[in-house]
């Protein structure tokens, strides 16, 4: 079962299911090499901080389902459970970051299955024309506690729901037109089907 750690998250992907930390940074402790993204696409700190190379970003997993046919998953994870609650600005911004991230990830799959790229198979396989579903995971921000309970509590839960619903709405219509099914995942309402998700544990 393949299992990775993002900030506070825990991803437990299915037996039979491969998987990769797509935008893998070195990590000598773990014993961890730079992957594919920032060992070719991004070689040095210079390039990735180069105007011409700032806006290529890649998505933090790049999934391989158990199926007859060729399924990839393009997974973005995003804890906004400690920033503040600004809801406008920030769905705007998760638009653009999605959007940016499916296709510069896309690019790179198929530079990865070009060069054979060994830490990104069996996922580099765009040539084998998978069905490809891009999907966010968002860790939202508590409510802000407020005195007067009821109605108003109840407003806010909707406007943050009218939100979400149309932020979901916004990268579905979109990534149609690339023909990319678009699917949006929370720790709560809108728990993933087929893999787990769970937060670990503080250390003590």
């Amino acid at each position: 079962m393949p299992t990775f750690e993002e900030g506070r998250l825990i991803f437990d992907f299915p037996t039979g299911w491969s998987a990769a930390r797509y935008d893998q940074d070195a990590d000598p402790v773990a014993g961890m090499e730079k992957g594919f993204y920032r060992r070719v696409v991004i070689s040095s700190q210079q390039e990735a901080d180069s105007p011409a190379l700032q806006r290529i970003r890649g998505v933090d997993f790049v999934v391989r389902a158990a199926d007859s046919s060729p399924r990839l998953q393009l997974i973005e994870v995003k804890d906004d459970a400690l920033r503040p609650e600004s809801r406008e600005a920030r769905e705007a911004e998760l638009y653009q970051t999605v959007l940016l991230k499916a296709f510069n990830t896309l690019a790179g799959l198929v530079l990865a299955e070009r060069l054979r790229a060994s830490d990104l198979q069996p996922m580099a396989c765009l040539s084998q024309q998978p069905l490809v579903e891009v999907i966010l995971f968002l860790v939202e921000p508590p409510l802000v506690p407020i005195t007067d309970v009821g109605s108003k509590r109840k407003l806010r839960r909707q406007n943050r729901a009218t939100q979400r619903n149309g932020l979901d709405q916004q990268l579905t219509a979109k990534l149609a037109e690339w023909h990319l099914p678009f699917y949006f995942y929370n720790l709560t309402t809108r728990l993933p089907p087929q893999w787990q998700v769970r937060l670990n544990p503080p250390i003590i």
